[in-house]
């Protein structure tokens, strides 16, 4: 069985600071008006716009426009009409999507708010959503804030047994039976929020299953919902050369973070494996999503029973045949007869692009995810009213087999690497700083309690009224006690460096560079230091490299700062699970000088994203590839043992969670 991947790629904006009042003052009216108002921009009402609802689409849109008549045609034929369920992998609601996108770029900026509430009102939900979260990145015209997808739409983040237990509260106007209330794990709280106690996919079954044990990684909200923006930031039908355009570094921002989203799910394991828990090296077996979608058709589940036609396992194997032979060669060629050597310079961009072009092109993306979504060879053309969750960027993470898929793509990369010198990082060995102390406090994880409004979820538009009650899932979520790296430094001189962090499985010095890509960046970014003695401090908080949810955690009262960032990997996933007597991990720091080119963050619409480029070194270095002649008593790098502690609930307040969230 060949299993490969497509780098399904996934932005989207900050959050609304008005969310955060409306939840205080209880009001979660999941109305048009609420919406439109974190989307339009600042100093339109909607109530004013509500006034034109007469308009209609021509009278911002020139009829002769080739998008307008593009979006007409599938309008008319049905392809956008709310109700659908919306698949970016179906041709049809794709062609549509981008119709309507195209046709946003040339409404003219004080028009926006008046096309955006037609568009409202006439096109599916969720396709609404997915283009104003593109506008936002590449819009001509600033959008406001949109709420992160979790909230958004919860069908695609809370288990349906949660779903089916809101639509129970809220047929019983907040009321509920005591005995129901205990055994659904339903609470109200003193400001008459309920709230339900909710589980991961898998919580009923038995934990030997493939990575049950680490669902809470896989299905958190934050990074699904991050992964969705790595989709918008790199969507699969967006040719290359036009996302060069926008960002010429665009492939290896591809590239790299899909190779950290696996480094760091493989950290999220080494706890199993110091627990002696078998870990499945392929997960191809059987698989239960645990959702369902507003129409009420479960999520398909796959069955370890495989049913792929000759013709997928043929077209598969072409591929990976034909990668493997521009590897071997050295050589591309490309459509046109251009002949492209593969060098040390060029091989992870020009990879990156074969991979998304051969594996995430439009018909192969459709291919592998119907053969893995559904385990059978679904018709290629074929609406379905329930995809399954590779078809959607904000599930595809919640699958186990996608992280197999994501690894086998990644290999081909890993290939050439392994075809190439390694480089000399003596070469990057400085005289004039050293790494003279450390001082690291205790590095803790533990199981916090985050709650988030499911409303959405059970209505649209207006009809759902101030005086229902607010519904929110209460998940146990991975997240760490605050701490902070020190490192002193003596510098002969007084100078601008670059500091990098990495975390990586424990490993002897020697042989880390080995496990290159195993290890997960934890920031790079710029310093001034003084001559003499400095002290370089480091913690998650400070970072700018990270997304922070807690603005939207319903659990806790105290004033907040909106730090919620599509854009930006999650800041409470970044320790990984650690052990009551301590899990050994492997930290590493290298200070460089900062170049000509160095600064914090690239000057264009990337830079909310999470790996920007500080100087002219590849991202990840230098674990981008094999380094040799390490060396220990070097001034400037250095490696440390570190352990990281976990904190177990003896009692969990309201309630009880899976037996494997402790």
């Amino acid at each position: 069985m060949w299993i490969l991947f497509l780098f399904v790629s996934v932005v989207s904006s900050v959050p609304a600071d008005e969310y955060r009042s409306l939840v205080n003052e209880g009001e979660i009216t999941y109305n048009d008006d609420l919406y439109l108002k974190h989307i339009i921009p600042s100093g339109y009402s909607p109530q004013k716009i509500k006034e034109h609802s007469t308009i209609e689409i021509t009278d911002f849109i020139d009829k002769d426009n080739i998008n307008y008549q593009l979006l007409m045609e599938y309008i008319n034929k049905g392809f956008t009409m709310k109700g659908i369920t919306f698949n970016i992998y179906d041709d049809n609601t794709r062609k549509a999507t981008i119709a309507l996108f195209e046709m946003l770029q040339d409404v003219k900026k004080h028009d926006i708010p008046f096309v955006m509430d037609w568009v409202q009102s006439n096109i599916n939900e969720h396709m609404y959503e997915y283009v104003l979260r593109l506008f936002t990145l590449y819009g001509n015209h600033v959008v406001e804030k949109l709420l992160p997808p979790f909230i958004y739409k919860p069908h695609y983040f809370v288990n349906s047994e949660t779903i089916a237990k809101a639509y129970r509260i809220k047929a019983n106007k907040g009321q509920i039976d005591s005995q129901e209330a205990t055994i659904y794990q339903i609470y109200k709280n003193k400001d008459d929020i309920v709230y339900i106690n909710t589980n991961y996919s898998g919580w009923n079954l038995q934990q030997d299953t493939c990575d049950l044990q680490v669902n809470y990684f896989r299905e958190d909200i934050a990074l699904n919902s991050y992964y969705y923006g790595v989709h918008l930031a790199h969507p699969f039908w967006m040719p290359n050369d036009y996302l060069d355009s926008i960002n010429p570094r665009h492939a290896e921002h591809y590239h790299y973070k899909h190779q950290q989203l696996l480094a760091r799910y493989l950290l999220e394991k080494e706890h199993l494996t110091n627990m002696n828990i078998t870990l499945y090296p392929q997960c191809g077996g059987d698989y239960y999503p645990f959702l369902s979608y507003e129409n009420g058709l479960n999520f398909p589940t796959r069955s370890s029973v495989h049913k792929i036609s000759n013709e997928y396992k043929v077209a598969l194997k072409s591929i990976d045949i034909a990668l493997k032979e521009f590897i071997s060669r050295r050589l591309v060629i490309m459509d046109n007869g251009t002949l492209i050597k593969m060098t040390e310079e060029n091989y992870i961009s020009l990879l990156s692009k074969l991979i998304r072009a051969n594996l995430d092109g439009l018909k192969a993306a459709k291919m592998i995810r119907n053969i893995y979504g559904y385990s059978y060879s679904y018709p290629m053309n074929l609406y379905n009213p329930a995809p399954s969750v590779l078809h959607h960027p904000e599930t595809s993470l919640r699958d186990p087999v996608y992280w197999n898929m994501m690894e086998r793509a990644l290999n081909y990369t890993k290939d050439f690497t392994n075809t190439i010198e390694p480089f000399d990082i003596s070469d990057y060995e400085m005289d004039s700083l050293s790494i003279t102390q450390n001082d690291f406090s205790r590095i803790a994880t533990y199981f916090d309690y985050y709650q988030f409004n499911i409303n959405k979820a059970l209505s649209t538009g207006d009809s759902y009224t101030q005086s229902s009650p607010i519904i929110a899932a209460r998940q146990m979520r991975l997240n760490y006690t605050p701490f902070k790296l020190n490192f002193t430094v003596s510098s002969e001189i007084q100078q601008t460096v670059v500091v990098r962090l990495f975390l990586g499985p424990h490993c002897h010095y020697s042989i880390c560079f080995n496990n290159y890509y195993k290890f997960f960046e934890l920031d790079s970014y710029i310093v001034k230091i003084d001559e003499g003695t400095n002290i370089i401090s480091w913690s998650p908080l400070t970072s700018l490299k990270f997304s922070f949810d807690e603005y939207y955690n319903m659990e806790t009262k105290k004033t907040k700062e909106n730090k919620f960032n599509l854009f930006k990997f999650p800041g409470s996933l970044i320790i990984p699970k650690g052990l009551e007597e301590g899990l050994n991990v492997t930290l590493f720091i290298i200070i460089t000088p900062a170049d000509q080119s160095s600064s914090s963050f690239e000057n264009n619409k990337y830079n909310n994203q999470a790996c920007p480029k500080v100087d002219g070194k590849p991202l990840g270095f230098p674990f981008h590839r094999i380094a040799t002649k390490y060396n220990h008593n070097a001034n400037n790098y250095r490696f440390y043992n570190v352990s990281i502690y976990h904190k177990k609930r003896t009692v969990n307040a309201s309630g009880y969670f899976s037996s494997h969230l402790y």
